[in-house]
């Protein structure tokens, strides 16, 4: 309470009331303060700040003056911490910074030191944890504009999907984007995180239509995007749009410049990312040796870093190419390896390496290979991932029929198709 405060700063420097007051105001005014009957204005507190020596804000809210901007910076050095894999010295940094910005009812603050601690959390491929840790900055962020919450919520979708519940995550980021258009706030920066976000989980959730939408309405925020860590994460998710239509040459020009903007801010678990995303896109159009070098750049970082979640995406694919390039062996230690990482968390990171096992297993193990398929196909149903799910019934039946078993090879078929029909 500012009255409180006002009468131990009086007190501590050593004046009555009166001297308090004067000559701008009277004792029984200052009594009202402290008394907590009354709140002096803008003009009297400025006034009382100017006899007791103290910042404006500092005897309004109690708070250090700057305190804002000071977590902020604590916050963005927290954040390349945990890039750059010093995960110890981040979580220590995020906790810190909850802790003041409790102290002092900086809620926003609060909530991006959640935020930091919820990624920290995905990274080391514990969705369910970092769901709580997403949840509570949403619940920070209550009383604030719902522009504030698109980063938490794109948090919370993540985890969802990564629990296999893409659906819910769709209806999270949609509903927060109603939320956004309904009051007419329209942030740039917060709309694009939705709509990248939204990106993503359209095309897991195969509502393909829906996806191009968002991908459309983030060319036409592009041009008022301010914060580069935006700018880059929409280029990455927009990326993907791109593959998906088959323009691989947008596709690697977005990517090109999502890396130029994490290495300007000195993001290296994001550049890893990156370097993911395009060995992937390589890989697709056949580039083979290039998607490796990529794939390669990618894992080195996630190792350093401790960034398990993707480490296993990037063996996944990099496991990928060496089929491709005829090397089984090797494929499959790498993707033996990422299926122990995983330790059947992340259902769409597990179904992706279960059905690469799979292919790669095809030709020596026809057996055990239909036996990954069937695996990933629990999986992919368990994480909403029609198209997926329809890849991988082909490959099952590709399987069967080469087994001699048509009848099972077509009813594959069938069910491929029908896991399909929802998103067209």
């Amino acid at each position: 309470m500012i009255g409180s405060r006002m009468r131990r700063l009086r007190t501590a420097h050593g004046l009555t009331q009166t001297e308090l007051a004067s000559p701008r105001y009277t004792h029984a005014y200052v009594s009202s303060i402290e008394s907590g009957r009354r709140r002096p204005s803008r003009t009297a507190i400025e006034h009382f700040a100017a006899k007791l020596g103290v910042d404006p804000e500092e005897l309004a809210t109690g708070r250090p003056p700057g305190l804002a901007a000071r977590l902020e910076l604590r916050l963005l050095e927290a954040r390349v911490a945990l890039s750059d894999g010093r995960v110890d010295q981040a979580e220590e940094a995020f906790a810190s910074v909850a802790r003041e910005a409790k102290r002092f009812h900086l809620a926003r603050a609060e909530a991006k030191a959640e935020e930091g601690r919820g990624l920290w959390l995905e990274r080391q491929g514990r969705p369910e944890e970092a769901l709580e840790r997403y949840q509570r900055a949403e619940e920070l962020l209550g009383s604030e504009p719902p522009t504030t919450r698109a980063d938490a919520v794109a948090g919370k979708a993540r985890c969802f999907q990564a629990l296999g519940d893409v659906r819910y995550a769709v209806h999270m980021l949609a509903s927060l984007l109603d939320t956004i258009e309904r009051e007419k706030l329209r942030d740039p920066d917060a709309l694009a995180r939705i709509h990248a976000s939204l990106v993503d989980a359209y095309l897991d959730a195969g509502l393909f239509a829906k996806a191009a939408e968002s991908g459309a309405e983030l060319d036409r925020l592009a041009p008022r995007l301010s914060d580069p860590a935006r700018i880059a994460q929409m280029h990455m998710n927009v990326a993907r749009l791109y593959l998906f239509q088959g323009n691989i040459e947008q596709a690697e020009r977005s990517l090109h410049r999502a890396e130029d903007a994490y290495r300007e801010l000195n993001m290296k678990t994001e550049m890893g990312g990156a370097h993911l995303a395009q060995g992937y896109v390589l890989s697709r159009d056949g580039k083979l040796d290039e998607a490796r070098d990529e794939l390669e750049q990618a894992l080195a970082i996630f190792e350093e870093t401790a960034n398990e979640k993707d480490l296993t995406r990037t063996l996944n694919e990099l496991a990928r190419v060496e089929r491709l390039k005829g090397h089984p062996d090797s494929a499959r230690l790498l993707l033996e390896r990422s299926i122990k990482l995983l330790r059947d968390r992340d259902a769409p990171i597990l179904a992706w390496a279960h059905r690469e096992l799979g292919f790669t297993l095809t030709q020596g193990d026809p057996a055990a290979a239909e036996k990954s398929l069937r695996v990933a196909i629990e999986l992919f149903e368990r994480a909403e991932q029609p198209v997926e799910l329809a890849v991988t019934y082909r490959a099952l039946g590709d399987l069967l029929n080469a087994q001699g078993n048509g009848d099972a090879g077509c009813e594959a078929y069938r069910t491929g198709i029908l896991a399909l029909e929802p998103g067209l």
